[in-house]
């Protein structure tokens, strides 16, 4: 037996077990213990485990349990918290579980109002608001309200991810037979109750959160008094160790219990994005700042060991993790122990293996880019000295190069603008294309600056297939230092292969090197509205010359069908055999149930209003000149949908990246209308039961859902003189065409949508219906 009962408790049949670990708290007791007898909830049991205390806490527990019939004291030798709540789990008899710290405070209806809210709701978990507090003050915990912790409703895990926020189990009303067999890690000490939590997440149908202030946590300010939950600035590497362990047994948990498995890697990534930032973070600043050589030399061999042990999705989904490898820490640099450096360094080159481009692109926009390169250089080189000389060179405010690159550097300091730009394409890029081309391929985007869309689907891939290929990417940036401009070019230069989504002002005029293949893989599908050379002479167009230096380069162009081909081939000024139909590898996800029925589960748990509510979505297209389409003016009457459809749909704007403004929402309507505009479009559309557009290319990617589409051509005769279509616009659209509100309106209501004809429409503009295109341009094009 792990523990003694010293007295038991006389209620028979209580409503809520309340479970206090005690453990030497002589001082705060008497406060917590009188904070439950005063519950207004009064048929609770009183569980009082004392975790071997040696300052007369034992003795005061049991006098509190001879004097009130509905507590129970045990005792155990000391063993933590995790143990002293195992046992007291062991012991309780309520309908319900609650736990309280020692030194805590409950308000008197805290457990009235959780219970109620668990009878009402039938959930498994109850939840509410918790504040801090010591002798002079109390305080919202920031980080709860800043997550929305505590917004009042039912919840999931997986619809609110959010909750990972409050992992603590004493905040919170758990269903007994939900958790009598769920216990703490006995092990560990720090973070031992994360996988008891999540467990109990997981395994509950729904979670409710109460928008009332059910705990109160002591911070303790007497030195050398702390609790548990402070350890972590006192022995940092006792909290790093114990963390690192309850993230291994927290992770197994998401495994066994989430079968899907794109909520799957959503949920994990954002569980280690938790608990890197809010507990590891504090941890290892701690044992970097103040640790021994032998204790550093550990947490980089704990690094090094749970970034290996991570998926290559996983990892470049954690900004905070490869920030903490790659600048922070060398920033934090000479911190390190002589005998640690070593350790580090191996621990930096397995972050830097596994970087993608898109993420390599977000830490050279940080504060740090030199810093990054530093660490970059110094996991290809296997040496510490890029680092070293960064931290020298910066202090001393001088750039130490060598050879060539010195040479361009110096004469670059000259130059300023439009000169400098001219000196990377015109003097640097030809020397670079005299260096033999490398198996190498490099995608380039302004679009974007993560991989998204169309790439992250294709580099996916590349990295299945073909693993023995060097892979960069200049994604979308605000600024690029003089070396990170020139290695641009220089990686352009000897590329084997180039991927572009759109329109690359970088390589505009260049001439590449004639055994490099630019793959234009475009960022719309289908052929709607005139783009490119074809689009020459409308009011929305550019020069033919424009057009020449934007396209000349390009080798190959991957589209959606066979009719689209010779539409593509006039865009770009490309022979027509050099425009292949393999697909648009972004909407492969629309075959991928798994990730809609993901897509539609955090929808519901991110816009609760969305729930029994048909979707509708406008989605309209950008009017004119940059200028012009920022001013963008919105002529759906929000107000008057409301009116009409309000009782039955809910509508979803979802406006082109170009524009920025013309989509606020009035107050009263924002419970029926919803700007997604930040939103991944794709996952829109997943979600979507009627779209409404006008000359969007979105159609073509909604038709392979066999949805209603209706057409909102307020302003078809201007659109026409500004970029004119393909296809005759009234002939070719696969859904109803209106011009006004109230068309928009009798359309939805009357719901006479011709579905065929969208399926006619998909059929024709998509050769390959099996979400397979990112497989097979890899498969077909890179050799």
């Amino acid at each position: 037996m792990l523990y003694e009962i010293i007295k038991e408790s006389k209620i028979a049949e209580p409503k809520i077990s309340v479970i206090v670990p005690v453990y030497n708290v002589i001082s705060y007791i008497d406060e917590t213990i009188n904070s439950l007898l005063s519950q207004t909830l009064k048929e609770i049991e009183i569980i009082l485990v004392d975790d071997g205390s040696s300052d007369g806490s034992f003795e005061r527990i049991i006098d509190y349990g001879e004097r009130h019939d509905n507590i129970c004291v045990a005792k155990e030798p000391n063993a933590g918290p995790g143990m002293a709540r195992n046992n007291g789990l062991s012991i309780a008899k309520g309908k319900y579980i609650s736990f309280v710290d020692s030194d805590d405070i409950l308000p008197e209806r805290a457990l009235e109002i959780m219970y109620e809210a668990a009878e009402k709701e039938q959930v498994g978990v109850v939840t509410g608001i918790s504040v801090s507090f010591n002798n002079s003050r109390s305080w919202f915990i920031g980080g709860h309200f800043k997550k929305g912790v505590f917004k009042k409703g039912r919840k999931s895990l997986l619809q609110n991810p959010e909750m990972l926020y409050t992992l603590g189990p004493c905040n919170k009303l758990y269903r007994r037979d939900m958790v009598q067999d769920i216990r703490f890690p006995n092990s560990i000490k720090v973070a031992e109750d994360h996988p008891f939590v999540i467990e109990a997440y997981l395994k509950s149908e729904n979670i409710y959160t109460v928008d009332e202030i059910i705990y109160n946590y002591r911070a303790r300010e007497d030195e050398g008094d702390i609790s548990l939950s402070q350890i972590v600035t006192s022995d940092p590497y006792v909290s790093f160790k114990d963390i690192i362990a309850s993230i291994k047994l927290s992770d197994a948990l998401l495994k066994q219990y989430v079968t899907n498995p794109i909520a799957l890697q959503k949920i994990r990534i954002d569980y280690y994005d938790r608990i890197i930032s809010t507990d590891i973070w504090p941890a290892y600043k701690g044992i970097l700042l103040s640790g021994s050589a032998e204790t550093q030399i550990k947490m980089f061999d704990a690094f090094r060991e749970l970034l290996d042990s991570m998926d290559f999705h996983l990892y470049n989904n954690l900004g905070v993790f490869q920030r903490l490898l790659t600048f922070e820490t060398i920033n934090r640099y000479t911190f390190i122990k002589e005998k640690a450096r070593s350790s580090y360094l191996r621990a930096v080159r397995l972050a830097y293996e596994k970087l993608d481009p898109g993420s390599l692109n977000k830490l050279l926009s940080s504060e740090f880019p030199k810093e990054v390169r530093a660490g970059e250089k110094a996991a290809k080189r296997n040496s510490i000295k890029p680092i070293y000389n960064r931290l020298v060179t910066r202090k001393i405010g001088s750039t130490i190069k060598l050879g060539y690159e010195k040479v361009i550097a110096e004469n670059w300091k000259k130059l300023s603008g439009v000169a400098r730009n001219f000196y990377a394409r015109r003097i640097s890029f030809p020397f670079y294309k005299l260096a033999k081309k490398e198996r190498k391929i490099v995608f380039l985007t302004n679009k974007h600056d993560v991989l998204a869309d169309s790439f992250k689907a294709v580099y996916d891939e590349v990295i299945l297939q073909k693993p023995d290929y060097k892979v960069v990417g200049y994604l979308k940036q605000p600024k690029r230092s003089i070396l990170e401009l020139l290695k641009m070019y220089k990686d352009i230069a000897t590329a084997e292969y180039i991927f572009l989504d759109d329109y690359y002002r970088q390589i505009y005029g260049l001439t590449l090197r004639k055994d490099t293949e630019v793959i234009q893989l475009w960022h719309a599908a289908g052929a709607f509205k005139k783009f490119g050379f074809s689009s020459i002479g409308y009011a929305d167009s550019n020069t033919e010359s424009f057009e020449r230096d934007a396209h000349k380069n390009y080798s190959k162009v991957v589209v959606s069908s066979s009719e689209i081909v010779p539409f593509y081939a006039e865009a770009f000024g490309v022979d027509e055999k050099n425009v292949l139909p393999l697909g648009v590898p972004r909407t492969d996800r629309f075959f991928n149930e798994e990730y809609k029925t993901y897509i539609k589960t955090v929808f519901e748990g991110k816009y609760p209003a969305l729930k029994n509510k048909k979707i509708i979505t406008y989605a309209p297209t950008f009017r004119g000149g940059p200028g012009e389409r920022q001013q963008f003016i919105m002529n759906l009457n929000i107000r008057r949908l409301a009116e009409q459809l309000g009782d039955e749909y809910a509508l979803i704007l979802k406006m082109h990246p170009s524009v920025v403004r013309g989509v606020g929402i009035p107050f009263d309507l924002q419970e029926f209308a919803f700007n997604m505009s930040g939103e991944d479009i794709n996952d829109v559309l997943i979600n979507t039961d009627i779209l409404i557009t006008d000359y969007s290319s979105v159609v073509f990617d909604f038709s392979i859902m066999e949805k209603p589409i209706l057409f909102y051509a307020y302003d078809l005769e201007n659109y026409l003189g500004e970029r004119n279509f393909y296809y005759n616009f009234e002939e070719f659209v696969p859904g109803p065409i209106v011009r006004t509100n109230e068309e928009v309106i009798s359309a939805i209501k009357s719901n006479d949508f011709d579905l065929h004809k969208v399926r006619t429409f998909k059929e024709r503009f998509f050769d390959d219906l099996d979400g397979h295109s990112a497989e097979r341009i890899v498969k077909e094009l890179i050799k």
